[in-house]
């Protein structure tokens, strides 16, 4: 095993563990919650305003912030003292506080709104609400999946149109052979936080546009850059954000299902008014919480699957078995990935299949 594959190792241990770490941390949180001060926070918040909404808003925003500020040295640690420590952030301090918090605005101000309407949902309809709800995700996912990169990037990163006429012309040929139709293809800085490589296929109807980080641009050969795309592109033709929606909608359902058979003897259990009553909302979320992890593996089978045929389809299109391969060892090095981890790893937290089983595809596939 060479140097860059042990230091990749390493820091996967640490990923995973603190990724264990956080989900224990969060568990912890909801029940200690749920058996201390959840009732004190929904007197509390109904202190403040006696509509229910508003009040469960307030409730939201202090078991939130309560979180946040409980989770923020793991966090920090995680995002800022570990990707210093393997050399992979360009980020000070005072930035990634800074990023932090816009993160943590949008985040809360998506995660109210949801709960919220879920919520109304549940409240109004009572007999058939987890139908209502399951819709109203599909919804949502739908325009987060589209519409959301679009607004969300440029508070992190700025663009700018390709500079360099070859690689536009590239990008451009390529969508054309893909049958798809975008609007430009543009460079975003991505230098500015990380010096790992990305880029992705964002938007919907005429707003969609290839965005390339610098760092990529940058860093590898026009061949290896056709590749990567060629893959973002395989995505869209094979429509497998659909799919991912669709995917993400049956658990959604099951999900809300098994809510709506839980939340009557949850309430009786803690005698709360109601099964909608605020102060079980921590008992809630921990079962969802809870759900989401049993379910993850399936999940991410699921998008390593799609996540093969996109490689499938991107070889076949380009012929680029030899940029493939180089592309696959230099994403390995330069975002350390691990090349083979353990299959119980995979099994339980890879989302794409592993830089080995990628590399051994093309093989296979172009010999």
């Amino acid at each position: 095993m060479d140097e860059s594959q042990k230091k990749a190792k390493a820091y996967w241990r640490y990923k995973n563990i603190l990724s264990l770490l956080g989900l224990v941390v969060l568990l912890s949180y909801l029940f200690i919650i749920q058996f201390s001060v959840s009732a004190s926070l929904k007197a509390f918040s109904l202190s403040l305003s006696g509509n229910f909404y508003v009040s469960f808003f307030i409730y939201l925003i202090g078991l939130n912030l309560g979180y946040y500020l409980v989770s923020l040295p793991l966090n920090f640690y995680g995002s800022f003292i570990l990707e210093h420590k393997f050399s992979l952030s360009n980020q000070n301090a005072r930035d990634w506080f800074k990023d932090e918090m816009k993160k943590w605005l949008i985040s809360i101000f998506l995660s109210l709104l949801l709960v919220e309407i879920f919520y109304a949902t549940a409240r109004n309809f009572y007999d058939f609400w987890w139908v209502i709800a399951s819709f109203i995700w599909l919804t949502f996912s739908i325009l987060f999946a589209k519409i959301f990169p679009i607004f969300v990037i440029p508070l992190f990163y700025k663009s700018k149109p390709l500079e360099s006429n070859e690689l536009r012309d590239k990008v451009l040929g390529l969508a054309k052979r893909f049958g798809i139709k975008i609007m430009d293809a543009f460079e975003i800085n991505f230098s500015r936080t990380t010096k790992k490589a990305n880029a992705a296929l964002v938007g919907w109807g005429d707003t969609k546009r290839i965005i390339m980080a610098d760092n990529l641009i940058k860093e590898f050969t026009v061949d290896e850059i056709e590749v990567v795309l060629a893959h973002e592109m395989a995505h869209y033709k094979l429509n497998h954000i659909w799919k991912l929606i669709s995917a993400g909608s049956v658990f959604t359902v099951l999900l809300f299902f098994i809510l709506s058979r839980i939340v009557g003897p949850a309430a009786s259990a803690f005698s709360a008014d109601g099964p909608f009553d605020m102060a079980i909302f921590p008992a809630i979320y921990l079962i969802i919480v809870i759900y989401g992890f049993v379910t993850m593996p399936i999940q991410n089978a699921i998008s390593r699957k799609l996540e093969t045929d996109a490689d499938i389809m991107a070889l076949k299109i380009t012929g680029l078995k030899d940029a493939f391969t180089s592309l696959m060892k230099k994403l390995a090095s330069k975002n350390l990935s691990d090349e083979n981890p353990n299959i119980l790893i995979e099994v339980l937290l890879y989302d794409h299949p592993p830089i080995a089983k990628r590399i051994a595809l093309a093989e296979k596939l172009i010999s």
